[in-house]
């Protein structure tokens, strides 16, 4: 943030006296969707950064915002660029939209290890993907025969390939990410033909929440966004919205909340000074990060993440019971989903 000083100039014998009073005028930041002044005071701090929210658009996101290298997603990300993937909700959506085109030539930014691309291709769809994670890269070329998935950022695949153009690109769980989401659209925009089409999905801001989402934090997801924050910038951007769908809360997200509710505490008393969490983690400079994410467990805390297991386990029972009553309040899962379309 920046603040602007104005100062009264001090006077001469005989003129009125001097008045050392200042104004000083706090500017918040842009929104990074619609470059509107955020609401005047942070709604959450954590470490460096703030998170601020959009009078104009309701896009929140955090100050500051600086995207880490391919590196950093390597080593945050490793365990999930050996194995399959299965499909996540927003795929599944996609892939049974009936206002999706079901075929044509498909660009998939932040493909994985390639379980979307690889469900794509088998409907229909000539793919193509792009990831930084180079071992995850590898994984779609080598295990699912996805000859084309290439270790770029968008941004670097539009200024390589000007001329190439797809009915359809999609970024499930990448929007978040961005630390210029208005500029990331426009790239995506670059890449497509006339009336192309988008498919994406983002973790929903209005989803139920028993505690804070270790995951939902700066430098891993930079952005919260909710129906109207995404609608708002799409159409912002040339879009025409087409379907949208947000995730109910299933028996699985119902488990999990009634677990983070009843938090005892005891996990972190029991491991002391060793407890860290990834939200924690992802703070660290490369080196100390990567102690943390390799560090075996003591057996005290082993047997800590046996109990936190059983405990889990436990809230499934309770969850049954109250899973009617959480679909009766229409309490919202994890994904959000949107198809559009360029109008022109």
């Amino acid at each position: 943030m920046s603040a602007a000083r104005e100062k009264v100039p001090a006077t001469a014998a005989g003129l009125p006296r001097l008045d050392t009073r200042a104004t000083e005028e706090v500017l918040t930041p842009e929104c990074p969707a619609c470059w509107k002044r955020a609401l005047d005071a942070p709604m959450e701090r954590y470490g460096k950064y703030e998170l601020f929210r959009c009078a104009s658009c309701d896009l929140q996101f955090w100050e500051p915002r600086v995207m880490p290298d391919a590196r950093w997603y390597e080593q945050m990300y490793g365990g999930r660029d050996e194995k399959l993937m299965p499909l996540e909700p927003g795929h599944k959506y996609f892939l049974r939209d009936a206002l999706a085109p079901g075929h044509g030539e498909l660009l998939d930014i932040g493909c994985g290890t390639g379980n979307f691309l690889a469900a794509a291709r088998d409907t229909g769809y000539s793919v193509t993907g792009i990831e930084l994670d180079r071992n995850a890269a590898r994984f779609a070329k080598e295990q699912l025969g996805l000859p084309r998935v290439l270790g770029l950022a968008i941004s670097d695949f539009a200024e390589r390939n000007p001329d190439e153009k797809f009915d359809v690109v999609t970024f499930f769980e990448v929007l978040e990410h961005q630390a210029a989401p208005a500029e990331f659209v426009e790239k995506v925009k670059s890449c497509l033909r006339p009336r192309g089409y988008i498919a994406l999905s983002v973790p929903n801001r209005a989803r139920w929440l028993a505690g804070p989402d270790t995951l939902d934090y700066p430098p891993n997801h930079f952005l919260r966004w909710n129906a109207e924050a995404l609608h708002n910038l799409l159409s912002s951007r040339g879009f025409e919205v087409l379907s949208v769908r947000e995730q109910p809360a299933g028996l699985v997200h119902t488990a999990q909340m009634l677990n983070m509710a009843l938090r005892t505490g005891l996990s972190s008393r029991a491991a002391g000074n060793d407890s860290t969490s990834f939200r924690d983690v992802m703070q660290m400079a490369p080196e100390e990060a990567g102690a943390a994410l390799k560090a075996k467990p003591s057996a005290r805390q082993q047997v800590m993440q046996f109990l936190g297991r059983m405990k889990y386990m436990a809230c499934f029972p309770v969850a049954i019971a109250a899973y009617p009553f959480i679909r009766l309040r229409g309490y919202k899962g994890t994904y959000l989903y949107f198809l559009a379309r360029l109008l022109h």
